[in-house]
């Protein structure tokens, strides 16, 4: 087994790549993950409000475009 991990240096900032998949127009999901991406959302919203109360403005609005983006697919995954 291959371990991975980032070497971003927190100097560098907020990782452009984090929370990729969810950010990709053909990342789909289906009507058995909706739990997952709640928790997900869930700690989204946390991580943006202590970004925020740090002042990492940039980090702060990279989570709060995650939650958008898991909103979308929570509804996408329930509908139907």
């Amino acid at each position: 087994m291959v371990s991975q991990y980032c070497l971003q240096a927190p100097a560098q900032g907020s990782c452009p790549y984090a929370n990729i998949c969810e950010h990709y127009p053909s990342f789909h999901t289906g009507s058995t993950h909706p739990a997952v991406l709640v928790a997900q959302c869930v700690d989204a919203r946390d991580l943006a409000d202590e970004a925020e109360k740090r002042g990492w403005i940039e980090e702060a609005e990279r989570h709060r475009a995650l939650v958008s983006r898991l909103e979308v697919l929570i509804s996408e995954s329930t509908a139907g």
